[in-house]
Parts: C-alpha cells; structure tokens; sequence
C-alpha cells in the first residue's frame, strides 16, 4: 500500500455496546511500582514492577540487580568534589531561609550529630522474630513476580528483571536486555497483577477493557509492543492509551497545569491545555528520588550512621535506605533538626535490631538536592533532554522519517522553481532539531538553554513555562504547577519550591509573583495515584468513547490506528 493512502477504518462492535466501568481496567506502570485497579475503584492497588526468573543450570551469568543504588556517572574522579561544593551551597540556602515565626533556622553542626552517632550500638530484641521472609522457592517457580521478587535469597538461581527505567522500557546489551525480552517480561507481570491483585481469571479478559497510562517520553515503537501485549497477548477487547501528564490533569479536574511529575529514576515536566501537551514545554530530567536516596545515605555516614553494615549493595539494605529517606526527610524550615529517631532493622532469620540515630540538617540536604542536582555527583552524563526519539516505523505510513524526507524534498523543489540565487542555507529546521538548543528569557537578557546542562527542578519548571509561545498560557501555568509522583512527596516540598520559583520568577512576570502557586495534593489525594485515577475519568468520558482501539482494529489495521485513535500528537512533525 503506498504511504499517504487514507484508511478506511472498520467501526467496532464495542463502540455501540454501553460502557460498564466495572470492566475497565486501568493500567500504570512505572520503574518501581505498577498501579492497577477497576474504573469503579476510589484507589488503585500497587505492586513492585518487578519479576525474576529462574536460571537455567547451566547459565552463570549475573544481570546486574536495578534495586541496588548504583548507576553510571557516580564513579568519576569529580564526583566527591563536586558533592562537597553542592553540599555548601546547600548549608548556605538552607541557613539563609527563615522559619515560620521569622527566626532563623537553628542548625546543629555536624560534629554534634556525628559524636552522639559515634556512641550509639544496636540493640537486639532476642524474644522476636524478624517479619521479614525469605520468598520460598523450593518448589523451584519458574517465575517469580511483585514483591515476592525482592525476597528471593541471593543464592538462588533467579535474576531479577526491571521491565522500565526511567520513564523507558529497560532495553540493555545484557541477558533478558532485548525487546522481546522486556516484552516478555511485561506480559508475565501484567498477567499475574491482573490475577492476583483484580481476581481476574486471563480467560475473561476479552470481556474487558483496558486504560494503558504510560510516561510521556516512552518511545512510540514501544507503545507499539504495549498495545499488542494487551489486546493480543492478555486478550481485551479493547484498549486506550493515554499519557501520564494528561491524566493527571484529569484526575485533578483542572483545565490547565505544568505537570511535575517526579519520578523514583527520572522527573518529567510539561505544560499542558485543554487536554493537550504543548510539545515546546516538554523536558526530562534524568533523576529523581532513588537520587536522593543516594544522597541520603552518604550524608548520613558522614555523620557516624550507626548500621555501619549498611551496603548500597545489599537489596534489603537499599530498601531500608528508602524507608528512612521516607520518613527522616522534609523541606520544612519549621522541623528542629538534632531530634534523635528510632529505627529497626529486619533481616530474614535474624533477630531485629534497633538503632538511635541522631539526624541535623541532613533530613533537608538531601532533597535539596533536586534544586542543585550536582550534589548527586553524577559526573559525565547527560541530566536533561527535551525531546523525543525519532519515530520510525515501517508498519506506519506517515512515521517522522518519512514526514522529515518529505519535507526536505518538498523544500529543496521549492527553492529550485523560485530561482532564487543561492546563498546561506534557508533550509525549514524540523521542530526535533529546533528543540535541542532553545532561549530563555529571563528579565531583558536571554539565557541559551542547552540540553546537556544540569538544570535544578526549580529552573527546569521556569524553563517549561517560559516555552509556552502565549502569555495568556505561561500565566496559567505560573499559577497552577501541579507536583505528582512518589520522588518528592516530603513535608513542605510544594513550599519549598513554591517559594524558589517565585524568588526567580523572570522580571518579565514579577507582578505574577503572588499568583505562583504549587499543587502537591489536589483534594488530597496521594501524588503517586493521581495519574491513575486520570486514566478511570478519562475511561467513562463521552469524548474518550472514540478513542478506545478494538482487538479486532488492532489486528486488521495495527500501529496506524493510533495516529487516529490516540489523543496525543503521535508524530514530531506536522
């Protein structure tokens, strides 16, 4: 069939049938957790977006673990440099703020903490026993899903697979890295969630339909390999695929908003009206709250952390660096630092054991981290990117390659019946390419934004805004910065950057200064669920009837019914 021919498209037989919400189900998987309920739930259920796989016998070799805390970058000669400088800018930020009342911030030095840390020794409690559990295998599982997962006993013949990070599918040069792996791996998962968490039995899924919520950057080709695991793989009957920011909006009931939405690997952020992203705003900044674990923990053994046998490369231990990061960390200038805490450690067969532990300022250096990214000490890595991957599909007629060929040849014939003599190249810039280097005018001066910057989450939501071409937009935005996500979610987070974006609002907009306002909980609702519950209000709209993609369309059609069906811009390039 030659490309640019228009598709007849079969109506589906779902689309004269009523809707019933409660056989819509609603998909949301992220790097670490999977959200999934019915539309007619008030909350989702979650579970770790994870899955092992048991090993054959003769297979030695170790996929490196994603759970653990380490990630390119970190190992740079720079890197402890650069923490150190970051963290004294930090100090001087967090001492320069006042509390409520007007007063200063009392700060307790870090010798004090350390010397109180220094003496502190575990106290074992002989006469309990440890919740945790070893995942018993010993009927050998070939497969091993959700939370069970990360309870597997290292020694076992099991390797744990990610299917996503950050915001993409987890493709790598390793074992299990291929597509068809990763696709493999989605489908096991989905399956068991769907089964486990819902009680749906897979031989009913084709009386169901599906709501596939998924992160703004992730590559269309794999959007692609989604769609046929749903409708082809599992069997619903029909599905919709909508994206993260959006959704979000919707389960706020706003109109308008710049969507921050930071993620445990990767924070994303865009603007979006009426129900659609505006492509110039859309930036990604490469990390998110497993960064200020990080962070976390090397600001707590600076000050004698007293589980000296604590090991980023322990899976328990990580997960137990996450629970404290939780709990100790806030942004709020009216929390006194110095308080001493209480926690315990479980290990599988041991008996628990408590630890006091002394925390200062440290509770709010490391989430301050993500308005100065250089305390993570990510050296030699590209933190920022404010575009998508080229789409190319040869399944799909009209896919960017051939729109982007299209309009050069068209150009260039252009130019050559105009006659005109030649010069410096005039040649149309696809908007791809114009986005990798963009302005941003702050006051009368314009500061150059390049992509390979590290941006704090601060400048990186000015920079969104700023993207907007109509005023009229960049003040609704300004006025309704919406923060969802599991990465931020601290006490006094929304104040804290509520604040800072207004100290450096551009002198173009001051007199917005009182009008910058930062939703954390939007009718208080959990920042994690809220993309969810977008996608159960998108599901029972009139409007969104259209949009659902029926097995049978899928089948007949493929990959080309989403230009149509889905409701956002599927292409680069118009």
């Amino acid at each position: 069939m030659p490309r640019g021919v228009k598709i007849e498209r079969p109506v589906p037989a779902e689309s004269v049938e009523p809707l019933q919400a409660s056989t819509v189900v609603i998909l949301h998987p992220g790097s670490t957790l999977m959200w999934l309920g019915r539309a007619t739930d008030y909350l989702p259920q979650s579970i770790p977006h994870v899955i092992a796989w048991r090993k054959p016998p003769q297979c030695n070799v170790d996929i490196p673990d994603q759970t653990l805390l380490v990630r390119d970058g970190l190992d740079h000669p720079d890197s402890e440099t650069q923490k150190e400088l970051a963290l004294s800018v930090i100090e001087q930020a967090i001492w320069s703020r006042k509390a409520s009342p007007g007063s200063r911030k009392h700060q307790t030095t870090v010798s004090q903490v350390a010397a109180f840390n220094a003496k502190i020794e575990a106290e074992h409690h002989r006469d309990e026993e440890s919740s945790i559990k070893w995942t018993d295998t010993s009927s050998a599982p070939p497969v091993v899903a959700g939370e069970a997962a990360l309870y597997i006993h290292p020694d076992e013949p099991y390797s744990l697979h990610w299917p996503m990070k950050g915001g993409h599918l987890n493709l790598h040069s390793g074992p299990g890295g291929s597509l068809t792996a990763v696709c493999a791996d989605l489908e096991a998962l989905w399956a068991y969630a769907i089964q486990t968490c819902l009680t749906i039995p897979l031989r009913d899924l084709g009386y169901y339909r599906a709501v596939l919520v998924v992160p703004d950057s992730l590559d269309k080709n794999h959007i692609k390999e989604m769609m046929n695991i749903l409708l082809c793989k599992l069997g619903f009957s029909s599905v919709i695929i909508h994206q993260e920011s959006v959704s979000s909006v919707f389960g706020c009931g706003l109109s308008a908003a710049c969507v921050v939405d930071v993620g445990d690997e990767k924070t994303s952020i865009c603007c979006v009206e009426d129900g659609l992203v505006i492509p110039s705003s859309r930036l990604w900044l490469q990390y998110g709250g497993r960064d200020i674990s990080r962070a976390f923990f090397w600001l707590l053994r600076r000050v004698n952390f007293p589980f000296k046998e604590c090991d980023s490369n322990n899976r328990l231990d990580v997960l137990l660096l996450h629970e404290l990061k939780e709990t100790f960390c806030h942004l709020s200038q009216d929390i006194v630092g110095g308080q001493v805490h209480e926690f315990q450690v479980h290990r599988p067969f041991e008996t628990p054991r408590s630890y006091q532990l002394k925390i200062g300022d440290e509770a709010i250096e490391a989430p301050m981290g993500m308005f100065f990214p250089q305390l993570f000490g990510i050296v030699g890595e590209n933190l920022v990117y404010t575009k998508d991957p080229q789409y190319d599909d040869p399944e799909d007629l009209c896919d960017d390659k051939y729109l982007l060929e299209s309009q050069r040849g068209q150009d260039q014939s252009s130019k050559q019946s105009s006659g005109s003599k030649i010069g410096p190249s005039t040649e149309t810039v696809p908007d791809a390419e114009q986005n990798m280097t963009t302005t941003m005018r702050t006051g009368n001066k314009e500061m150059k934004f390049v992509s390979e910057k590290s941006l704090g989450l601060d400048q990186a939501i000015l920079h969104s805004i700023n993207s907007c071409p109509p005023e009229e937009t960049k003040r609704k935005m300004y006025s309704s910065v919406l923060l969802i996500g599991g990465g931020f979610m601290f006490n006094g987070a929304a104040a804290a950057l509520q604040s800072r974006l207004q100290a450096k609002l551009p002198q173009s907009h001051r007199k917005l200064v009182d009008q910058v306002e930062v939703i954390a909980r939007p009718k208080e609702m959990d920042p994690r669920t809220i993309c969810w519950k977008g996608g159960a209000v998108l599901s029972i709209l009139d409007s969104a009837q259209e949009l659902w993609i029926s097995q049978r369309e899928w089948i007949s059609i493929g990959v080309r019914v989403l230009r149509e069906r889905s409701p956002f811009i599927w292409t680069i390039c118009n």
